[in-house]
């Protein structure tokens, strides 16, 4: 082995911890969630639930006080006064009446709203939420034809989004070790192997 290839692993350690720091950047920093249309397709977008075949609800959260420029969808960092954002999209959606239901897990009820129309397509909901997971559920239309769609919600989950994007950086961590652990014990061998022998250890 080389004296280039034995400082492949200081080389690498450098590039290692720019990828965890970008890893974990990239989770710290607010983001925007996809917005209508921006996401590679609705069936990706866990923000988003069919309400049919041509309509659905898009929820978003918000927290002006905590952070006026984030939007959230499952996972609400900080307890407190929340606006819950339901867009209506599609026209059977928006000349239905809608109740809407937010309840904390357990079954206890939080908000509760009766059944009426939404032309304009937007519900919003202002309450404060206690740290805990809740249900957000829309009961859409009259009988025969009853759209359900509902939205878990985790309050005070300030690490969720962290779970990712850790587990990614500690792959690349550990991806590194033992390639350098490999690398080590590979020019041990070939440095012990090239060493010249003591002449007395060959004789007979």
């Amino acid at each position: 082995m080389t004296a280039l290839d034995s400082g492949t692993c200081r080389r690498l350690h450098p590039l290692v911890t720019a990828a965890v720091i970008i890893v974990i950047a990239t989770a710290i920093l607010p983001r925007q969630v996809w917005a209508h249309g921006g996401g590679p397709g609705l069936d990706y977008d866990p923000c988003a639930q069919w309400a049919g075949l041509n309509n659905y609800v898009h929820f978003s959260a918000y927290q002006p006080e905590f952070n006026r420029f984030a939007e959230y969808c499952g996972s609400i960092p900080q307890s407190g006064r929340t606006l819950l954002v339901f867009d209506l999209v599609g026209s059977d959606l928006t000349n239905a009446p809608v109740a809407v239901e937010i309840a904390q897990d357990g079954g206890t009820r939080r908000v509760s709203i009766p059944a009426r129309r939404y032309p304009s397509g937007v519900i919003d909901v202002q309450t404060d939420l206690a740290s805990g997971a809740y249900s957000a559920m829309l009961t859409i239309g009259t009988v025969p034809v009853v759209y359900r769609v509902h939205f878990d919600l985790e309050v005070g989950a300030w690490w969720h989004p962290l779970v990712a994007p850790l587990t990614v950086a500690a792959i690349i961590l550990v991806v590194a070790a033992v390639y350098c652990l490999f690398q080590a014990r590979t020019l041990a061998a070939e440095t012990q192997s090239a060493a010249p022998r003591d002449p007395r250890l060959q004789q007979t």
